[in-house]
């Protein structure tokens, strides 16, 4: 008997996803954009003492090259005016940016609540998301209500570890079951530049990809 395919609706484009890959979790590759993605996460609390643990698991140096990352790619475009830091975790990129005179919203879900929650005075021309996106199950109303927060020529400046190197070799599942990044059990999504062009064409963006784990979003004019 012919073993069936498990088959799930891809997260940003909706194309039927096969079985990629399976460990103590279940991976789907999109045949069109290429998003590997899973939709089994651990339970809240579970959540919340992982990443709680993280917040101090990197040093000064580090944040401080990572503010310094950002603004080398962001100072490119604009000189911001109003960042906003979403998925700020303990804040420390938030204090780095701060420290060299930019003005900076930390958001941060478990300390500040969701961003629909919230009621800013004035809207951003810059949200920096940091090792986030590849944490967000609802992927697209996290983007809808970032854009929301957007000023209507505002960035969005997306760190994420991209699947660039592999998703295209015939050995790209031994390469994804023995990548680092996948297995952080809160990690859901996984991009390429292809997802990122995808997500382009469907939201009518301007996109800048920087190597292998930054992009830049920009609406078109």
């Amino acid at each position: 008997m012919e073993q069936e395919t498990t088959i799930e609706p891809c997260r940003v484009c909706g194309a039927g996803a096969s079985l990629f890959f399976k460990d103590s979790r279940r991976f789907y590759k999109c045949p069109d954009c290429l998003l590997v993605f899973t939709n089994e996460m651990p339970d809240p609390k579970f959540q919340e003492t992982f990443y709680k643990g993280q917040w101090d698991a990197q040093d000064t140096l580090f944040w401080q090259k990572q503010a310094d990352k950002l603004l080398s790619v962001i100072t490119k475009i604009k000189q911001p005016r109003r960042i906003l830091d979403f998925g700020s975790g303990s804040g420390a990129l938030t204090k780095q940016l701060r420290h060299r005179g930019y003005d900076v919203t930390p958001l941060e879900p478990m300390i500040n609540g969701y961003l629909m929650d919230q009621s800013y005075p004035h809207k951003f021309d810059t949200v920096i998301a940091v090792e986030v996106f590849e944490h967000l199950l609802n992927l697209w109303e996290e983007i809808n209500e970032i854009e929301k927060a957007l000023t209507y020529d505002g960035i969005i400046v997306i760190s994420t570890q991209l699947t660039n190197p592999f998703i295209d070799s015939p050995d790209a599942v031994e390469r994804f079951g023995a990548w680092w990044y996948k297995n952080d059990l809160t990690h859901v999504n996984f991009f390429c530049n292809r997802t990122i062009a995808v997500m382009a064409e469907m939201r009518d963006w301007y996109i800048d990809i920087y190597g292998d784990s930054l992009f830049v979003v920009k609406k078109q004019a």
